[in-house]
């Protein structure tokens, strides 16, 4: 949690004393960083999250936040794909509440299974992935070199002495080498999740068949579906203590596979933009492990793989 200035009011005693507010039982904190603060509550009995938005404009990222929700539940049908409604909008507070997904999160299934059981949950994902993208999918340009400046960027602003910088010189080289013949290519689109990770999905085993509900979904945005597979891919990895023995693009092959091969996802023509995606998330994610030196190791262990091993 970030430290309070001093004199700061307190956010959830601030939030508490909101007129909409009033009954609610704030259970605990879940994340209060500068972006935003997050709140498990339970509001009218019913366990529920709450977020305050905290930079830009809050009041339109809420508002956007429950009309994607609404479009993501129209889509889906709300029936073995779902979404965490919204319970309460508050624009003028920059607050959004959400019911809780039902079940368990992905993140802790996906952990504890055997490897057969996995690729089952990872198709399992795609086919949600799917569904979602499915309304509104369009063609457009890939830009290689927007996605490879915004890495550029971070990697510039990157000082700590952590960082194996020969590994980033390697990678960074190969990414170049990459990049030139994707520029412009042909890209499928489509309004997805925005940050596709286990931890943000929720599977019911109790109901037959069993229920995957989406959370935390990002405002809309049009974005490569390959963007959300590839935050999904590097996830598994930065997660897993040993290698795999085979793998494709530096991710286990099996899981690959289960992804790339969910019918309706992506096309052929997408697998070399998954790659490239790939390579630009493993790195991303890599920059984010300054607490996190067991799966820092791990992202090195994908990025050196993803180098070695591309896929079809």
């Amino acid at each position: 949690m970030t430290p309070k200035p001093p004199n700061a009011p307190d956010p959830i005693e601030a939030l508490a004393a909101l007129p909409e507010l009033a009954g609610a039982e704030f259970v605990g904190l879940m994340r209060d960083i500068p972006k935003r603060l997050v709140i498990e509550i339970r509001l009218n009995g019913q366990r529920a999250f709450l977020k305050q938005f905290r930079q830009g404009d809050p009041a339109a990222m809420v508002r956007a936040s429950v009309a994607r929700l609404h479009e993501a539940t129209e889509v889906l049908g709300q029936g073995p794909d779902a979404v965490a409604l919204p319970l309460l909008a508050l624009p003028d507070h920059g607050v959004i509440v959400t019911e809780a997904a039902p079940g368990q999160a992905l993140s802790r299934l996906l952990l504890r299974a055997r490897p057969a059981q996995r690729a089952a949950l990872v198709t399992r994902t795609g086919q949600w992935l799917a569904r979602l993208g499915a309304s509104g999918r369009e063609r457009g340009s890939f830009g290689a070199l927007y996605w490879l400046g915004k890495l550029d960027e971070r990697l510039a602003a990157a000082s700590a002495d952590w960082i194996d910088r020969d590994l980033v010189a390697a990678h960074m080289a190969q990414m170049r080498a990459e990049a030139e013949p994707l520029r412009g290519r042909s890209v499928e689109r489509a309004a997805t999740h925005g940050d596709m990770t286990p931890d943000n999905l929720f599977l019911d085993l109790s109901v037959t068949p069993q229920h995957l509900t989406g959370i935390d979904i990002q405002p809309r945005a049009v974005i490569p579906i390959v963007r959300d597979m590839s935050r999904l891919l590097v996830w598994l990895e930065s997660r897993r203590q040993r290698g795999a023995r085979d793998t494709l693009n530096g991710i286990a092959a099996g899981e690959y596979a289960a992804l790339v091969n969910v019918p309706g996802l992506i096309d052929a023509d997408q697998l070399p933009i998954l790659r490239f995606m790939i390579g630009i998330m493993a790195m991303e994610v890599y920059l984010d492990t300054a607490r996190q030196p067991v799966r820092r190791q791990a992202l090195a262990r994908c990025l050196r793989d993803w180098a070695i091993t591309p896929g079809p």
